[in-house]
């Protein structure tokens, strides 16, 4: 692996400076991410092989590079150049409100459009899941973990937006499950962060995981009444209905 190149050799290379402003490459809007990085305090970005920055993840909001903060690594979150909005500040908001609920990486720092996160280097869920390697009781322990997360968001009032898709937005390190990408996330007094990661959960795609972990599929009635009203006491009837809680 090659070594992290400083924020301050990026703004020397032309090739590299270019990839801070995906998918445009407007110089302009390059030298301003480079300038909100070092605001935040990022020292370097991490090159891969090719002697390219490195790339973590590309969405339809953000590009994803991995950087070096305080001596640790990060991840690196910069808007697309034809993204809708060019400010990371509602998304930072909506994630810092995520870290004070305890969910989702520690948000370290944002300007403009750079959103600097704790680095989470683990397999998504559904890739974690599939490939094994775990005994049932630590599996369905990871997932009563996620769905406590889940209810804890719920609770305040925050929807993630896209948890019935946990595999791009959930990822799992050493058993324990963190919740990622909050740029779709709102106040609401309706959140569906359970009912969501429990949909998922049910899919066709997953029968097999279901079945080794002994997990059910919830009814109808006992999801519309948690909607109704999100209590502790409906989330543990949930929990015993799917078999992540015994009794």
């Amino acid at each position: 692996m090659s070594s992290p190149i400083s924020v301050h050799e990026v703004a020397k290379r032309a090739d590299l400076l270019g990839q801070l402003s995906y998918p445009h490459g407007d110089p302009r809007y390059s030298l301003e991410a480079l300038q909100a990085l070092e605001r935040i305090g990022v020292e370097a970005i991490t090159l891969d092989k090719r002697g390219l920055l490195k790339l973590l993840g590309k969405g339809f909001r953000n590009i994803v590079l991995e950087g070096v903060m305080a001596g640790e690594r990060v991840a690196v979150k910069i808007r697309r150049s034809d993204y809708v909005s060019r400010d990371a500040s509602r998304e930072a908001t909506m994630h810092g409100i995520a870290n004070r609920l305890g969910v989702g990486p520690r948000l370290l720092g944002w300007c403009g459009p750079v959103l600097v996160v704790e680095l989470v280097p683990g397999p998504d869920l559904s890739t974690w899941l599939a490939t094994g390697g775990y005994a049932p009781a630590e599996a369905r322990e990871t997932l009563l973990e996620l769905a406590l997360q889940c209810f804890r968001l719920d609770r305040g009032g925050l929807d993630h937006g896209e948890l019935s898709d946990a595999r791009r937005h959930v990822l799992v390190v050493g058993g324990r499950p963190v919740i990622i990408d909050f740029g779709s996330a709102r106040i609401t007094p309706r959140p569906k962060n359970l009912t969501s990661i429990l949909s998922y959960l049910s899919g066709g795609n997953l029968g097999g995981v279901r079945g080794l972990l002994g997990l059910r599929t919830p009814r109808r009635e006992a999801l519309r009444r948690y909607k109704e009203n999100p209590s502790e006491e409906q989330f543990v009837d949930l929990m015993r209905m799917v078999g992540l809680l015994e009794g």
